[in-house]
């Protein structure tokens, strides 16, 4: 479909071209830093059949697109193409150089979020594909169809085993799009992380390398990791700026980017790197202890809590701990948890679109509907959740109830993609069809089964006003 009209309705709706600092996109929203907020029409935006609702969080104007999110990005960029670039623009940063302390550490939380949302969002459908594609070849596996010594299950797996190998070097590249940073050198900083040298080194019995006479360095296996590289991306935006101030233009080609992947991969290789791994290692293993110790309430109480974290989009710093969880583990609970979510969600909005008797609103009930299934829950919560504050609270309920079924039964997850269509993620790619995988059917069902009935009977009429009637 073409999506110009609509692309320069939203242009004029947030201000115009003059009040958009920034745009980007994440997988059902796009994120616009606005000059000034008050000049944006938030009610001429919702009231445009392509938006779902305005969110305003982590400093950015948020308008919720859904599964069209990308052609109509697209489309803005085609109407203003400088929003291709992502350099902050200088006022922005002049402004937030001038307020307070509370301004900048919030600035710089958003900044993060901003990053990571950036730096994630081209692979994350690359990461769920690869996870299907891994759990369907377990399942052939285990049904007897295919062998796990031939030829195309070794070929098609470690294809699939590849962008959780070589993370380093694609978030290189993605993250420093964002920061300015140059993505070749990232890359090959990334690469380097990852290098059959570092790894065998990182595989001995000490895994050190000397430097400097007795000086040794401790090698990790950073295959899969997402934050040193990322910091590295950052940290390489200065770097560049120093050294092009420091080396003649006519050489600057040649020396800057070697320079600064000798002196950025020494410096994550010292002391960011293995900082940066142990702590997200740390919180990682602290929420995954925290479900073991008590599965049922961990689970529920993740369950109930997440929706909310979407909403306010604090669920973006979990992403990279679940895609280092996946690839250093091989598997993750955090994931499982907010797989339980979005079947919870779907059976909600599915209530609500049997139940009403509005057309336009069934419709958007059974596409948000769909939409959860495949994973993707922005639509429903913006879309029927937040307005109607019952069904919420009878999602939270449902969700809550499988999630405590799912930790209970210790579901984990083996791919990054989960919900009704990413159900091959919860196939041992090891064991095949085991108990892992009733626990994913059982808890799943309950999750859906207790949302909807909730919802049908307790959390939806026609007659209900919504939040947007009540303001």
């Amino acid at each position: 479909m073409d999506y110009s009209a609509d692309a320069k309705q939203i242009i004029k709706h947030v201000g115009g071209d003059e009040n958009i600092n920034t745009l980007i996109h994440c997988m059902t929203r796009l994120r616009f830093t606005l000059k000034d907020e008050s000049k944006a029409d938030t009610k001429a935006l919702e009231d445009m059949d392509v938006t779902i609702k305005v969110m305003k969080a982590q400093g950015q104007y948020q308008v919720v697109i859904g599964n069209k999110v990308t052609d109509v990005f697209n489309a803005i960029l085609d109407v203003l193409p400088r929003l291709n670039t992502e350099d902050a623009p200088k006022d922005v940063v002049e402004k937030v150089a001038d307020e307070g302390f509370g301004a900048k550490i919030k600035h710089g939380y958003d900044e993060f979020i901003g990053i990571l949302t950036a730096s994630m969002m081209p692979i994350i459908g690359v990461l769920a594909g690869s996870g299907i594609t891994k759990g369907i070849l377990a399942g052939l596996v285990s049904a007897g169809v295919l062998s796990d010594k031939a030829g195309i299950y070794l070929l098609i797996n470690t294809m699939a085993d590849t962008i959780f190998y070589f993370l380093p070097v694609i978030l290189g590249f993605t993250a420093a799009k964002k920061l300015g940073s140059d993505p070749i050198a990232m890359a090959v900083i990334g690469a380097f992380l990852i290098h059959p040298n570092i790894i065998g080194i990182a595989g001995n019995k000490v895994p050190e390398i000397g430097l400097f006479g007795d000086f040794a360095v401790k090698i990790m296996n950073y295959s899969g990791s997402v934050f040193p590289i990322i910091v590295a991306a950052w940290l390489g935006k200065y770097v560049e700026k120093y050294l092009k101030k420091a080396i003649p233009e006519m050489i600057q080609g040649i020396f800057v980017p070697i320079i600064e992947i000798i002196v950025l991969s020494f410096v994550l290789l010292l002391a960011v790197a293995p900082i940066i791994t142990v702590l997200s290692k740390g919180l990682a293993d602290g929420i995954s202890s925290l479900l073991a110790f008590n599965g049922i309430i961990g689970g529920a109480i993740y369950g109930a809590f997440y929706p909310i974290l979407v909403v306010f989009g604090l669920h973006w710093p979990l992403i990279p701990i679940v895609i280092n969880d996946l690839a250093v583990n091989g598997q993750s609970v955090i994931c499982a948890l907010t797989s339980i979510t979005a079947m919870g969600i779907a059976g909600a909005v599915f209530a609500v679109a049997i139940k009403t008797k509005k057309k336009k609103f069934e419709a958007l009930g059974y596409s948000a509907g769909v939409s959860a299934l495949c994973g993707i829950s922005e639509p429903s919560l913006y879309g029927i959740l937040l307005k109607y504050k019952k069904v919420f609270y009878m999602t939270m309920i449902g969700n809550a109830i499988g999630g405590a079924v799912a930790g209970g039964m210790n579901l984990v997850i083996y791919g990054f993609t989960g919900s009704l269509i990413g159900f091959p993620s919860f196939i041992n790619p090891k064991g095949g069809i085991d108990s892992n995988f009733t626990a994913y059917i059982v808890s799943h069902l309950i999750a859906f089964g207790a949302a909807f009935v909730l919802t049908y009977l307790f959390g939806y009429n026609d007659k209900m006003q919504s939040s947007d009637q009540e303001a």
